[in-house]
């Protein structure tokens, strides 16, 4: 349960930021690809969370399904849509790259959620 609220949490967090209208945040540059960064981290750990919803990894043979749904989902659909959606959004621009490396990062959170062991982390 815990996980699921988290999952929807993060889910709100990344559309609210991504669909504000650009002028609403302050102009900040520290270094070159700072926006992939924020991208890659922002779905990686989306992906993360939402893989696991719905699953126990002790069990994961006879839910592969539900895993392979969640990834696609919300691992990979969810990047492209919101990426997409900002054109239509005032000061934001649809970005090729931006995607890729929302895809990139939900990538890594599927095998994140692989590697990271649940008894540190209790979100299953």
């Amino acid at each position: 349960m815990l996980r699921l609220i988290l999952a929807i949490s993060w889910l709100i967090i990344i559309s609210f930021a991504m669909l504000t209208p650009g002028d609403k945040f302050p102009d900040t540059h520290y270094f070159d690809f700072q926006d992939k960064l924020i991208h890659l981290i922002c779905f990686a750990g989306l992906s993360f969370l939402w893989c696991g919803v719905g699953l126990i990894k002790s069990e994961l043979p006879k839910g592969k399904n539900r895993l392979i749904f969640n990834f696609i989902v919300f691992g990979l659909a969810i990047g492209i849509g919101l990426e997409f959606l900002q054109k239509f959004i005032p000061y934001r621009t649809f970005d090729i790259m931006d995607m890729i490396v929302n895809e990139i990062g939900g990538i890594l959170g599927l095998l994140a959620y692989f590697k990271i062991p649940v008894d540190k982390i209790r979100l299953d």
